[in-house]
């Protein structure tokens, strides 16, 4: 399908590049692809995978430390 440049130029369509087009209620719906937006969130899940976080937990007493638990529990609405 060819996309006049002004449209391409106003959807960010560089050419050559990607596109979804949907048909609802009697409409056609062009919407660009951002390729590059995909790579990046490719790249950031292969980073992430390749962490390997451990998980970790804190002792619940300990984080009481700098509050009042009664104050705590009424605001929270525990008691």
């Amino acid at each position: 399908m060819v996309i006049p440049a002004s449209l391409r130029k106003l959807l960010g369509i560089s050419k050559g590049g990607k596109a979804t087009i949907r048909y609802r209620n009697g409409r056609l719906e062009l919407m660009p692809i951002n390729v590059d937006l995909k790579r990046r969130v490719e790249k950031w899940v292969e980073v992430a995978v390749k962490t390997n976080p451990k998980p970790f937990s804190e002792e619940i007493e300990e984080s009481w430390k700098w509050i009042d638990r009664k104050y705590a529990e009424r605001k929270l609405g525990i008691r």
